[in-house]
């Protein structure tokens, strides 16, 4: 397992959900924020390749990028880094919501922000049972760029502390560092560093900017090209049937669906790294286990993998012939994760590589409609979600869900509710049971596992059955009461039965 020192970007789309809610119920507008996202996609690829970097995926509207720092040109490397993310900029806001293609239609602009930080990290390939091929980065640095980017205003770029203090000098006084105000919306996310922002126009001079965009020239040919042969009359959005299978999706194929989302996320992760990330091999050993767990978690109650995210995972689950409610199926998933994860603990391999750190896991869930779609340039296309739900499920897991616990949103929950009066399914009236609001947050948490689970469905089942004697036992009595025939023989005295 290789280590690397380099910086991690996240680039993204601040309104695509704002956006695609809507456009939910319009098809044709649908199609075409389908049909712009893939251009925006595969143009800021094209923007990545020309600079420096490598994307590693793209997340709904929110592009993870990679870019590798050599120690002997590190000034020079930080400054081709500093002169991407401007670039990511310039193209979307010059270029492609320029683009004549969509501006005709009068469509809402595309509007980004960027998170960055510096470290070290390592590239791993995953091996669950479940995926068949998919890479991920492994260390701090990653998760640090993510939180720190939905924190940022449009067009603006945030840095960690560790990043600014490798600037080279010129560029430090560019960037400034947020003020006790600012940072106290995001000390919940990021303890113990600065933060620093600056306008992505205000960091290089006009000789520099001019040299960017004579760089960007191609991409912009680029997507002129892919905008102009893409044909909306070909996008389709069709029900899901059967289980989703992303590998059959498409710019041209895309599903819309009623569903759930899982987002599950290790606890703590990045605190499991030493201060230098000097324990990444025993980490990334780790994680294999973790992503075991994870695949199969997700697999046996027939889920559907989305992608990984570093130590996290989101999937999807939706309804079809012969399975469960996915709810259902989706809820038994987040109990398997929270006990198999705490399981990992018992274990000594497990303790000696974690310097006897525990691990725990927060684990989200939503329901409602969602979008499911593969977008991409060719050779780098990824799975893609696009609801209200997956921001649901995000927020239940990143924002609510402590520590070994599983938490789902108010729709949820209500959905829930009615399906405890309704459904035959017993394990509703258990989980309108086991879940408990979280104040007046709209949120509701559950601590059991599986097994738990299971017991209480089992006592629920026992206890509904002993009602039910007991209604039939008083129904019986009352007959009797009130001179009715009962299913009652009476013998001679002195014959026996």
């Amino acid at each position: 397992m290789d280590k690397v020192n380099g910086i991690h970007l996240y680039v993204n789309i601040k309104n695509i959900l704002d956006i695609i809610k809507q456009e939910e119920q319009k098809d044709e507008d649908l199609k075409r924020t389908i049909h712009r996202l893939q251009t925006y996609f595969v143009g800021f690829t094209k923007v990545i390749s020309t600079f420096s970097g490598q994307v590693e995926k793209h997340t709904g509207g929110r592009s993870h990028v990679v870019i590798e720092i050599c120690e002997d040109s590190k000034n020079t490397d930080i400054e081709e880094a500093l002169k991407t993310v401007v670039a990511c900029f310039k193209f979307n806001n010059d270029i492609f919501n320029e683009l004549t293609k969509y501006t005709q239609y009068n469509y809402p602009d595309f509007k980004i922000h960027a998170g960055m930080d510096y470290g070290e990290y390592a590239w791993y390939k995953i091996e669950d049972n479940v995926t068949e091929d998919e890479s991920t980065t492994i260390g701090g640095v990653a998760n640090n760029a993510a939180k720190i980017q939905s924190f940022a205003y449009k067009d603006y770029i945030y840095i960690m502390d560790k990043l600014y203090r490798e600037l080279p000098q010129e560029f430090k006084y560019k960037f400034t560092e947020l003020d006790e105000s600012r940072m106290e919306v995001i000390k919940g996310k990021i303890k113990n560093s600065k933060v620093y922002e600056a306008k992505y126009n205000q960091i290089f001079d006009d000789s520099v900017m001019n040299d960017i965009d004579k760089k960007l020239e191609d991409v912009k040919k680029r997507v002129e090209e892919e905008a102009n042969k893409l044909n909306i009359s070909e996008i389709d959005f069709s029900d899901a049937k059967v289980k989703v299978d992303f590998s059959k999706l498409s710019i041209n194929n895309n599903k819309k669906l009623s569903g759930g989302i899982l987002c599950a996320d290790i606890r703590g992760f990045t605190k499991l790294f030493n201060k230098n990330d000097s324990n990444l091999d025993d980490l990334c050993d780790v994680m294999q286990e973790l992503y075991s767990v994870m695949g199969d978690s997700v697999n046996e109650e027939e889920g559907i993998k989305v992608q990984y995210q570093g130590d996290r995972i989101v999937a999807l689950f939706n309804d079809f012939n012969g399975a469960d409610p996915y709810k259902i199926r989706m809820l038994n998933s987040a109990f398997k994760l929270n006990e198999r994860i705490q399981g990992l603990n018992d274990r000594a391999d497990i303790s000696e590589k974690l310097k006897k750190n525990n691990i725990a896991i927060g684990v989200g869930c939503s329901s409602g409609n969602i979008i499911a779609t593969r977008l991409g340039a060719n050779g780098s296309k990824d799975n893609i979600i696009l609801s209200e739900a997956a921001k649901a499920a995000d927020s239940s897991e990143d924002d609510y869900a402590e520590k070994n616990s599983v938490v789902i949103c108010k729709q949820l929950h209500d959905e829930i509710v009615a399906e405890a009066k309704n459904s035959t399914h017993i394990e509703y009236k258990v989980l309108q049971e086991v879940f408990t609001a979280i104040s007046t947050t709209g949120y509701y948490s559950a601590n059991i596992t599986y097994s738990e689970f299971q017991k209480k469905i089992d006592e629920k089942k026992a206890q509904e059955q002993e009602e039910k004697a007991k209604a039939l036992f008083n129904a019986t009595i009352l007959k009797s009461s009130i001179g009715e025939k009962v299913n009652v023989q009476t013998r001679p005295w002195g014959v026996k039965s």
